[in-house]
């Protein structure tokens, strides 16, 4: 109910994840966000107020999958972190964390 937030104009909300106190990795292989594109985005962007988790891009055609990875993983280490994606016309993008201690929020999620 909070992944609008993520993609409303507004630095300022932001969508979260649970807080896992140890490496969510041993828990699951992942948690994302699901952002609709309109047209064929070429990149997506992000920003976050929280960083120090590793995230990759999925697309599928589906809100539900299956989805496949299209901008590789990253260490999102500043405040913002761009993919370039890998050649797809997917409607349906997944900012998929994998490796995250602690909570990450998405301030903004573009597909540009």
């Amino acid at each position: 109910d909070l992944a609008g937030l993520a993609t409303d104009g507004d630095q300022a909300t932001f969508w979260r994840t649970s807080t896992y106190r140890s490496q969510l990795s041993s828990f699951k292989s992942g948690v994302g966000l699901v952002v609709e594109a309109s047209g064929i985005p070429k990149q997506i962007a992000l920003t976050t107020d929280t960083p120090g988790f590793t995230a990759e891009v999925r697309a599928g055609d589906s809100p539900q999958g299956p989805f496949e990875t299209v901008g590789g993983s990253q260490v999102i280490a500043g405040s913002t972190a761009t993919w370039d994606l890998d050649s797809t016309d997917a409607r349906y993008y997944v900012i998929w964390i994998t490796q995250l201690v602690g909570s990450a929020h998405l301030n903004e999620v573009k597909a540009n």
